[in-house]
């Protein structure tokens, strides 16, 4: 398929802000962007030393998602960047110092070397390669010029964009006439060598000895055959491709839209990358960092999306992966820290995939099975692919940021950084060169930080704790009170050589965890407590019973222990009708009607509880009596008439990767019906009329894993609304026991 310059017009594609997947449901409220300036999600504490603002971007404090003013130049490396690696150089301090003689050396950096421009470039033939080159040449002249300020560089970098710029007018994957097999993988030449070609003209944006039409012919040219099916893609997600695609489309968008100075562009990766839906309903691929971290273990270890595929395509996705992050930090919006690192854990786990022990074994990995998403759904990938290590040289970024700007440990990380620092090389045009020079920072020389991010997730029945480690930190003491402010017992003492996780098994109880890291000189420093009610408790309660004008509002009590109110709102013409006991019930039309839930009421959640009160009319396939996810993609759901029975479903890839707990039997209609579900470990359980009717002990995925952003009564993402009535609607943390259960059912 080729591409032309029309099909790509930025003015023929949809606003991200105004597209939503409604399917004429209506449309959520806003939701407000996320967290971009913290290191963490809302519930991390503020010692949290992830949770530093990136720097500044425009004139003020506000991130370019927000503001939609640029810092120039801003992606890969800004001007402060510059004048650090100068330094470095001038002082003869190594690796900067042998990384610069490299370049220097290199003959990508030759002066009588001519710019190869293509008119259309193909990824299936050899035109790519020339284009690859080009690119590979522009960037390395372009960071001879400025680290040492001769002019004869610059020119020749710009000669080469200047060729470019006047000649390139399509690409596309087979040449136009070709019987090769189009596979798209344009959108991968798009992306990756559409944001490569932006770094370079970012850092040559202030060379006066570029003209400002030449310059402005370079950035139509960028937007025109590149931008625009970067764009494309994130407008139409599909979880029928791998992250790699995403990340391609996602860096390509983010680089162009700060070069070009188009914000819709840049807020556009942003957001699909966080998986801010904005308040509509949007879908997001596996380039969303929820969808692309697939599963979290504990110990901070993230599944990555392409694991279970091989190791080349998942290191290409770290690569990407550091890119974006960086072009975003020096924009000042930090996606690295995003759900608590979670992109951090995703590298630890890439990182760990491709190392090898004191044996020359490859370590063993933890695994939740996982759909292929580019097969049917009876293809599973059940193990990390091991079957080969990846020397590619993606760590840099993500190497000099979180360990040497924050002071955060990632030891597996740290470990891959000397083992493919010498591959500096990219032939096939998929990474940056030289990143140890433009991105090696000096080690980290703070104090020692306390760990952050601590997690404590109940799961079958146990505390099992996570955290991030601290640069200078020998080993970590975890601790336990009953009490927040103490006093603390110490549980175990957790060395920093290993995984940072710790499974306690106290009675049931609320209790308070606190680990404290301690430095090979006796430093210590502790982090915040983290409340983990180990004996399970109410969530929500939701009564729904249209008393006191009251109807929709319920109590939520927060994982930290706070008690508020939250209220749900009235969709697309649900109403009230007759309730269980002379009350009121929230009525649904089976058309469009539902109530919208509020974010966080899952939030933290591995063993839970949910149930309700439900009255059907009549039952239509696949409708809803509960929804929540991130969103289509990752979710999980109540349907009374699915498969052969009343069924809960749960999946993490789109609906060919659900585990599901299934009765023997549809959802009785015309009377009202309790219905449960409990999950405990990887056991979960169905309840009808506070009876067991079916159970599962291979439920793997868990509220925590697929998020619950989007969140309905009575309606689900895409299908007719549940034709009935709902009352009672409770979330516990934990799982109730069959008795406490049939006492719900009274």
């Amino acid at each position: 398929m080729t591409r032309t310059l029309e099909d790509n017009n930025l003015e023929d594609l949809p606003d991200p802000a105004r597209r939503a997947f409604s399917f004429g449901l209506g449309l959520f409220p806003m939701l407000p962007m996320l967290p971009m300036l913290s290191g963490c999600d809302a519930d991390t504490e503020d010692d949290d030393p992830s949770a530093q603002a990136a720097p500044a971007a425009g004139t003020g404090a506000t991130p370019a998602s927000a503001s939609g003013v640029f810092r120039h130049p801003g992606l890969l490396v800004t001007e402060d960047d510059f004048t650090r690696i100068r330094a470095h150089i001038q002082a003869g301090q190594q690796p900067w110092t042998d990384w610069w003689n490299k370049l220097c050396a290199d003959g990508l950096t030759h002066l009588d070397a001519k710019p190869n421009p293509q008119a259309a470039v193909y990824r299936a033939d050899g035109t790519k390669w020339a284009m690859y080159r080009d690119i590979q040449r522009a960037w390395c002249l372009a960071l001879r010029w400025r680290l040492s300020d001769d002019t004869r560089y610059a020119d020749k970098a710009v000669e080469t964009l200047d060729a470019w710029a006047n000649t390139l007018k399509m690409i596309g994957t087979v040449p136009e006439g070709s019987t090769a097999h189009d596979d798209h993988t344009f959108i991968l030449l798009a992306g990756m060598q559409g944001h490569q070609w932006a770094q370079s003209g970012e850092i040559l944006r202030g060379y006066s000895g570029w003209a400002p039409a030449s310059l402005a012919r370079f950035q139509d040219m960028l937007l025109r055959v590149f931008g625009g099916i970067c764009r494309d893609r994130l407008a139409n997600p599909s979880l029928g491709s791998h992250a790699n695609w995403d990340m391609s489309s996602l860096c390509g968008a983010l680089a162009i839209g700060v070069f070009c100075d188009q914000p819709d562009l840049y807020r556009q990766a942003c957001d699909y990358y966080a998986g801010n839906n904005r308040g509509k309903l949007q879908m997001f691929g596996n380039g969303s960092v929820v969808h692309g971290v697939y599963f979290m273990h504990p110990g901070h270890l993230g599944q990555w999306e392409e694991s279970g595929r091989d190791q080349g395509h998942s290191t290409l996705g770290m690569s990407l992966g550091g890119d974006l992050l960086e072009m975003a930090w020096n924009q000042g919006d930090d996606l690295y820290g995003l759900h608590d690192n979670r992109f951090l854990a995703a590298a630890e786990y890439v990182a760990r995939s491709n190392l090898l022990d004191e044996s020359g074994k490859t370590y063993p990995m933890p695994y939740a099975r996982e759909h292929n998403p580019s097969q049917p759904h009876t293809s599973l990938w059940t193990e990390v692919n091991q079957s080969f290590q990846h020397g590619r040289n993606a760590w840099e970024p993500i190497f000099n940021h979180y360990v040497n700007r924050m002071g955060l440990a990632a030891p597996n990380v740290a470990r891959m950084v000397p083992l493919c620092e010498p591959n500096y090389g990219s032939g096939n045009g998929d990474d940056m060169v030289f990143p140890t020079l433009t991105h090696r920072r000096a080690a980290y020389a703070g104090p020692m930080k306390p760990p952050s991010g601590l997690a404590v997730q109940v799961r079958d029945g146990r505390a099992v704790l996570s955290w991030w480690g601290s640069v200078g930190a020998s080993s970590y003491v975890v601790k336990r009170s009953a009490r927040a402010e103490g006093p603390f017992t110490e549980l175990a003492t957790v060395p920093a050589s290993e995984l940072l996780t710790h499974t306690d098994a106290p009675s049931r109880s609320t209790w308070f965890y606190q680990v404290t890291a301690v430095g090979s000189d006796g430093t210590r420093a502790s982090s915040s407590a983290v409340r983990a009610a180990v004996g399970g408790e109410k969530r929500l309660v939701l009564p729904l019973n249209g008393l006191g004008n009251t109807g929709t509002t319920g109590s939520l009590l927060t994982p930290a222990g706070v008690q508020s109110s939250i209220e749900g709102r009235l969709l697309d013409g649900a109403t009230w009708g007759e309730g269980r006991r002379n009350d009121k019930a929230l009525v649904f039309d089976g058309k469009a009607a539902g109530l919208q839930l509020p974010p966080g009421i899952f939030s933290g959640l591995d063993d839970f509880t949910v149930s309700l009160w439900a009255y059907a009319n009549s039952l239509r396939w696949d409708s809803c009596l509960f929804f929540a996810g991130h969103d289509g993609f990752s979710s999980m759901y109540i349907a009374p008439k699915a498969g052969q029975g009343l069924r809960f479903g749960i999946y993490g890839a789109g609906h060919n990767d659900s585990q599901v707990v299934e009765a023997p039997g549809f959802m009785a209609i015309r009377r009202w019906v309790h219905v449960a579900v409990t999950l405990q470990g990887s056991t979960g359980r169905l309840y009808v009329d506070g009876i067991e009717v079916a159970s599962s002990s291979d439920i793997l995925l868990s509220p925590r894993q697929v998020g619950d952003q989007v969140a309905f009564l009575g309606r689900n993402w895409a299908h007719p609304s549940f034709d009935g009535r709902i009352q009672d609607f409770r979330v516990h943390a934990g799982a109730l026991s069959a008795a406490e259960i049939a006492a719900l059912a009274q």
